[in-house]
């Protein structure tokens, strides 16, 4: 008789590959750390289509998966639950009964379930097995945080409606899982619920810690880096360069490196001849390495941003605003520069370009901060003991 593996039932609400942008990066990342202990049943919902590439990575990592591809239209209707539950609309919105009766028929057979984001949480609440709420990051504070900065009408009107009752049932989902994964430790503090909640931090490609390209066309550019459709990483872009840009010396160049760039922020490579948008490149690192510093001026969004993670793990000199900087925990004026004002950030800048000496040793700091912290077999351990730890209690 062979031996038994245990059986991990994954939920997502998009696919975990390719892993473009933060979560669906930590999620092909989780996939490829769960089956190497376990047989896994991924089910997805999400309006994302299908193609041969990604299913070719799932059938290798899965035991099973089950992709629910709706329409935007699909989704219209259990938002609009909205206005008749107390429910936030990331809940309603990913909501599906065909879904919720698909998860509950191979629920029986799982040893344990897993809920990435609140977005799927309400698929295994009600459901008697042990399960982990991984929750990455609390959207009600990221929201509360963001209220006052976001640029963006529509998503000041979501995340003013949206706060409090996120807030509600992001406590109500801690209560009724067995344990619930976070990235951020002040945000631990803040639910005051510590025996429900485990800190896990976030994973970076340990590739990353030894790369070296470098192209010396690159030598006069500060870099923001993360994907251009994301509203927070926007917002840091429209305010660095209506705050910043203009009083930086003549021969520095500002160059924004990510996929899906929107049209206002294409509109400022035009503006401005010392602005780049690459777009979607193959290997952002080269850039990211070769520039003099990257800034990553969160005005918006809560949470580790990934994308600072791997820029201090390239080695590079990093400014970071306090809201990003906070999450991560390294040290201020050793691992990297926290800075909000925006004259200080100028000058800043403007010193590195003149004397790159002086700021080498952020570069040597922010790789020994991030290999100690944050990368993948860190987070494996933390992962794999506190899924066998909650088997093992449901056992007794």
């Amino acid at each position: 008789m062979g031996l038994y593996m245990k059986k991990i039932l994954m939920l997502t609400s998009r696919l975990p590959y390719p892993p473009f942008g933060g979560d669906k990066l930590k999620n092909f990342n989780l996939l490829k750390i769960l089956s190497k202990h376990y047989e896994v049943y991924l089910v997805t919902v999400t309006s994302e289509k299908l193609d041969e590439k990604t299913r070719k990575v799932l059938e290798k990592y899965t035991t099973s998966y089950k992709i629910f591809e709706k329409s935007k239209l699909n989704f219209i209707f259990p938002a609009s639950k909205i206005f008749f539950n107390k429910e936030p609309l990331q809940v309603n919105y990913y909501y599906f009964k065909d879904v919720q009766n698909y998860i509950d028929s191979i629920s029986k057979e799982m040893d344990c379930i897993i809920s990435t984001l609140i977005r799927t949480s309400k698929y295994a609440i009600n459901i008697d097995k042990p399960k982990i709420f991984d929750m990455a990051d609390s959207l009600a504070q990221n929201y509360k945080k963001s209220l006052p900065n976001v640029k963006s009408l529509f998503w000041k009107n979501i995340y003013r409606f949206e706060t409090n009752r996120l807030m509600e049932y992001e406590k109500y989902t801690i209560n009724r899982f067995d344990k619930t994964f976070l990235f951020n430790k002040e945000e631990i503090k803040q639910f005051k619920i510590p025996n429900k909640i485990k800190f896990i931090p976030h994973g970076v490609n340990e590739d990353l810690l030894i790369y070296e390209e470098l192209d010396d066309k690159y030598n006069n550019c500060i870099a923001f880096f993360g994907k251009m459709d994301y509203q927070p990483n926007i917002d840091a872009v429209v305010w660095f360069v209506e705050n910043v840009l203009e009083k930086l010396n003549n021969d520095i160049k500002f160059i924004v490196v990510g996929g899906k760039p929107t049209q206002k922020v294409l509109e400022f490579s035009k503006k401005y001849k010392n602005v780049k948008v690459t777009g979607f490149v193959e290997d952002p690192y080269k850039i990211l390495k070769s520039s003099m510093c990257v800034v990553a001026p969160m005005q918006t969004g809560a949470g580790i941003q990934n994308k600072i993670l791997e820029t201090m793990a390239l080695g590079t000199a990093n400014i970071v605003s306090t809201l990003a900087a906070t999450p991560i925990g390294a040290e201020d004026k050793k691992d990297f520069i926290v800075l909000d004002n925006p004259i200080e950030i100028v000058n800043r800048i403007n010193d590195i370009s003149k004397n790159r000496d002086i700021f080498e040793f952020y570069k040597e700091n922010s790789r020994k901060f991030i290999k100690s912290n944050f990368t993948w077999s860190i987070y494996e351990k933390v992962y794999i003991d506190t899924i066998e730890e909650i088997i093992n209690d449901n056992k007794k």
